[in-house]
């Protein structure tokens, strides 16, 4: 009677073993075909979301508007309702992060590709550096766009080149006594340098300044510090005796030598 009760075990286990399966539960982030996938806890901008681990990942392959620029908020609304909150599953590439320690990835929810679809609507360009996977999906998608003039590939591309990388509006201490310490990093995404020659830059209240023979290299950041002090590549001086950026919201708007908005950026 004891080896009859024993023979039902055997057959169950011998399976098990032969297949190398175990009987401990599934790891958190697998999905039944073992495939690592992540909570997208918040988006940040149209090529940039943060995990539920506080993590942060690029999406490779593409780059979307900056702040101020056309299609930022729109990108960045599209990709918020597309994968905030929900389970991607994250593919990587030659390089694993970038120089600001966020993890370089291609992101796809169930079987659809993500940093493609960004191209496909027009919300981005290609940007590889060194890093190859599905490029010619993307090249393909973006040149579809182009010739469609969807999304940025309708406006003047030259448009997209110069970004607002950060407003430093609200300066340690008192704003008008530390005017070095309130300022705007303008940030140059493009390939080719950008002359700011005549670019205007004003706040909401009308307060403006006017760059001058100012030529931003390629993928080059510098700063416009509201207080004085003696231009050079990367450090620029308003010249004001006093602050410009109000700390409880104003409107940041630029445009070129030909008078067309390039950006414009409102805080809170």
């Amino acid at each position: 009677m004891s080896i009859q009760k024993n023979i039902p075990i055997i057959i169950i286990l011998i399976p098990l073993i032969l297949f190398g399966i175990t009987m401990t539960p599934n790891p958190e982030g697998q999905n039944l075909t073992g495939m690592n996938t992540n909570l997208v806890s918040r988006v940040i901008d149209g090529d940039t979301v943060e995990l539920g681990n506080s993590e942060r990942v690029r999406l490779l392959g593409i780059d979307t508007p900056e702040r101020g620029q056309f299609l930022f908020k729109e990108s960045t609304e599209w990709l918020k309702d597309k994968i905030e909150g929900k389970r991607v599953r994250l593919e990587s590439d030659i390089e694993d992060k970038d120089k600001y320690d966020r993890l370089l990835r291609h992101i796809f929810l169930g079987n659809e590709h993500i940093n493609l679809k960004l191209v496909e609507l027009g919300y981005a360009n290609t940007l590889f550096y060194g890093n190859e996977k599905y490029r010619e999906e993307l090249l393909a998608a973006e040149a579809e766009a182009r010739d469609k003039g969807t999304g940025i590939w309708h406006f003047n591309r030259n448009l997209f080149c110069i970004g607002i990388f950060q407003l430093h509006y609200n300066a340690k201490g008192d704003d008008n006594e530390n005017l070095n310490d309130e300022y705007v990093i303008l940030r140059n995404k493009c390939e080719n340098p950008v002359s700011m020659d005549k670019w205007l830059l004003k706040d909401e209240s009308g307060i403006m300044y006017e760059f001058k023979n100012l030529l931003v290299k390629a993928k080059a950041k510098f700063t416009l510090h509201t207080g004085q002090g003696n231009d050079n590549e990367t450090d620029i001086y308003w010249n004001r005796a006093r602050a410009v950026w109000n700390n409880n919201g104003d409107i940041l708007k630029v445009w070129n030598a030909n008078r067309e908005p390039v950006l414009e950026y409102q805080y809170p």
